[in-house]
């Protein structure tokens, strides 16, 4: 019978020479080439993924399809508009692809960039709308706008997923928290399902309210928002390495007798394959519609009670 999950034993009885060296790449920072290449190294963090036109939870290299919906919170938001470069073409076969040249504040490329295109995005020829053609014929830009929101999942409101919003589904996304703020409203309030614009060829964010937060519920969500791990969902925090010590790791010697160097303030990752690369200019049979009128979004009025309430409050009963 196979078992992929490492034995106690051999966790816990790490030979001395395997111990320091694991010590050793602790203190230097040095990763595994291999763990590197699949992309085990360094900390994760929880997405939703659009790929294929599906909502996908991912956590931990672990997928988790939902389908063409997902009902959310939305607890965060980065309040710059980020960017994303990427050199080649859309490949719907890559994985975790990294982009050429990223910002998370729009304003400087990230420091982790080897070969920025720019010293800063306002002077940057791929931030030129135009410098891109979709295949609709609208201009674009080679290099993409984008947001980045936390969000949790509303049948299970504990984890904190980042999740990133294209350029194409940014208009939805403000018209919807604009139409909400009309009428008193926070996103943090509401129940929000995620979808997609049946009239695209390619994966479009569309939002939509479908409920209220439940009082009991409303100061857990609260604290949420001004937690870590929104900041971190919304890449203006650097993740907290999820590496754990071994036993008796800590103590075997390193490998040098030098001191390691201070390790430099962690910045928040660079984004890998996240959606944002699939857009009109990837999809294989673009879709040029009549011009349609869309009805604005509208707050749906308060509900006493529904399903999706009670599953809320069965989770967060008292």
């Amino acid at each position: 019978m196979s078992n992929n999950t490492p034995s106690l034993n051999v966790m816990t009885n790490v030979p001395a020479h395997i111990a320091a060296r694991i010590a050793a790449r602790q203190n230097s920072g040095v990763k595994s080439a291999v763990t590197a290449a699949v992309g085990l190294d360094g900390p994760q963090i929880p997405r939703i993924s659009i790929k294929a036109g599906r909502y996908r939870l991912i956590e931990s290299g672990v997928e988790t399809v939902v389908g063409i919906t997902l009902d959310t919170i939305v607890i965060g938001a980065n309040p710059r508009v980020s960017k994303v470069f990427y050199a080649k073409a859309y490949d719907s076969a890559a994985d975790n692809v990294r982009p050429d040249c990223f910002s998370n504040d729009g304003l400087h490329p990230d420091a982790s960039v080897t070969s920025p295109v720019a010293n800063g995005c306002a002077n940057c020829p791929n931030n030129v709308l135009g410098s891109k053609v979709l295949p609709s014929g609208a201009k674009s830009k080679l290099c993409a706008d984008q947001r980045h929101l936390a969000v949790v999942p509303a049948a299970d409101a504990t984890k904190v997923y980042s999740l990133t919003v294209p350029v194409s589904g940014m208009k939805a996304m403000r018209e919807y928290f604009k139409e909400l703020d009309n009428y008193g409203i926070t996103p943090e309030e509401v129940v929000t399902q995620l979808g997609f614009d049946d009239s695209a060829s390619y994966p479009k964010i569309t939002f939509k309210q479908v409920g209220y937060v439940p009082e009991k519920m409303v100061g857990k969500i609260e604290a949420l928002s001004l937690s870590d791990d929104t900041k971190v969902a919304t890449r203006q925090l650097a993740p907290k390495d999820t590496h754990v010590a071994l036993p008796g790791v800590a103590s075997q010697p390193a490998l040098t007798s030098a001191p390691a160097p201070a390790p430099a303030p962690a910045a928040p990752p660079a984004p890998t394959f996240d959606d944002a690369y699939e857009d009109e200019a990837a999809a294989v049979t673009p879709v040029i519609a009549a011009p349609t009128v869309v009805a604005k979004p509208t707050v749906a009025p308060v509900r006493s009670s529904d399903e999706l309430s009670k599953k809320l409050d069965d989770l967060f009963g008292a």
